[in-house]
């Protein structure tokens, strides 16, 4: 089990969160052939941060501590592991900043093709529906309102859940490449 244990100091301009990890692999990626302070956190140690981070009012965290038990790390690592942390996030944010790209271009044609199809359906029911009637063309006016629903719908989606989670997640890592990082052993 990945258990941490995490203690929050409220202070006069915010909240200090202490993250207690049970040794040096929890929190470095013992893969990683780079040495400290480039050396990335563990997958687990980043989402860990980013999560507590995130069930916090994040703009209420004014640093955070990270911690391994007493004698984990020599006195220049120990020294190097604010700088990792701050490097790993910083390195992570320029990521996020390229899947935010991503995602308002995806975004940009994922409203261009609604628009698209509510043009074709609005065309479709007041020019052709007048002149023809029949099985076809009910079928052909419900499928076209079912395309036409779920283009609106990935929009929505996009709009209203994808881009406020990722944007979220970027002002986190954000906050974390910025804010107040030391290390005690405990």
């Amino acid at each position: 089990m990945q258990e941490v244990r995490v203690v929050t100091n409220e202070m006069d301009l915010g909240a200090e969160i202490e993250f207690h990890f049970k040794s040096k692999d929890q929190l470095l990626d013992a893969g990683d052939p780079y040495p400290l302070p480039a050396q990335e956190l563990t997958e687990f140690a980043e989402l860990f941060i980013v999560r507590y981070i995130d069930g916090h009012d994040p703009r209420r965290v004014a640093g955070i501590a990270v911690g391994l038990p007493r004698g984990s790390l020599s006195p220049e690592e120990a020294f190097l592991i604010p700088e990792a942390v701050r490097h790993h996030y910083t390195f992570r944010l320029r990521d996020l900043e390229n899947e935010r790209r991503v995602s308002r271009r995806e975004g940009k044609a994922s409203i261009l093709i609604a628009a698209i199809n509510a043009g074709i359906a609005i065309l479709f029911f007041y020019v052709f529906i007048g002149y023809f009637r029949g099985f076809i063309m009910t079928m052909l006016a419900g499928l076209l309102t079912i395309l036409n629903w779920v283009t609106i719908w990935d929009t929505y989606e996009y709009i209203v859940y994808d881009y406020r989670h990722g944007l979220r997640k970027y002002l986190i890592y954000r906050k974390l490449a910025e804010i107040d990082i030391r290390f005690f052993e405990w």
